[in-house]
């Protein structure tokens, strides 16, 4: 057994050990074989300890507690996409995958409960059908469809609806929202012009999403401790782009 192929992993499940090739830098199975893909993942370090930070500056209370836990997520997603382009195995895109999802559930209800107000049974059932729909294009839409990216839709159209609901309530944050929705939507096109930039630029474009999703996770995150503000508060702005 290996790094690539853990012996617990292996012994049981030995087809989370296949090898996966998904992106232009990688041209071998070695370890080393993605090394801008794997040292820009530092840059999600980078966003979580700079929200941290910026977390120490103000008064959270009882919302402390899901805000560090989105921040620690986040260098997870770090974690997860290095190992992922290091060791390259279908149990690898696993670890890349589950801290995204985990990032984007923990969000989802920070925004419905701090931006929303909403009951629990109300935000349960708009998780569980953001799980649902995620994990299903991820599991029965082809590769071929948005360049393999076809989960990723429910999330920008997240945003982008969240963003508008608050830009027309005239409710703080809303010019995070609508701010990460244009990064997304420039980071995913770095997703996607990967394998076809390839033979004019052998590195690729990967590396670029790393670096706008990081980007991506600290306006979101910056944007939870800035505007932590009870639902009631929250109203009280004198412009709805902040």
């Amino acid at each position: 057994m290996s790094i690539a192929c853990p012996s617990l992993i292996g012994n049981h499940y030995p087809e989370l050990c296949a090898a996966v090739d998904h992106y232009c830098e990688r041209t071998s199975s070695a370890f080393d074989a993605e090394p801008i893909n794997a040292l820009t993942n530092a840059a999600f370090l980078i966003a979580a300890w700079s929200a941290w930070r910026l977390q120490l500056s103000y008064p959270l209370g009882n919302g402390r507690g899901l805000i560090n836990g989105l921040i620690g997520t986040m260098a997870l997603v770090g974690l997860g996409s290095f190992l992922f382009h290091t060791v390259a195995t279908r149990w690898a895109e696993w670890a890349d995958v589950l801290p995204i999802m985990l990032f984007m559930l923990l969000y989802l209800w920070l925004v419905l409960t701090r931006f929303f107000g909403w009951p629990p049974g109300l935000k349960l059932a708009v998780l569980g059908a953001y799980f649902a729909v995620t994990a299903y294009l991820e599991a029965a839409v082809s590769a071929t469809v948005l360049w393999g990216g076809a989960l990723y839709v429910p999330t920008l159209l997240l945003m982008l609806v969240i963003g508008i609901v608050l830009y027309r309530r005239r409710l703080r944050g809303a010019g995070a929202f609508l701010a990460a929705m244009a990064v997304f939507l420039a980071s995913f096109s770095a997703r996607t012009l990967d394998a076809r930039l390839c033979a004019a630029f052998p590195v690729g474009t990967h590396f670029i999403w790393h670096l706008l999703n990081a980007t991506l996770l600290f306006i979101l995150v910056r944007a939870a401790i800035v505007h932590s503000a009870p639902i009631a508060d929250a109203r009280r702005v004198h412009s709805p782009i902040r």
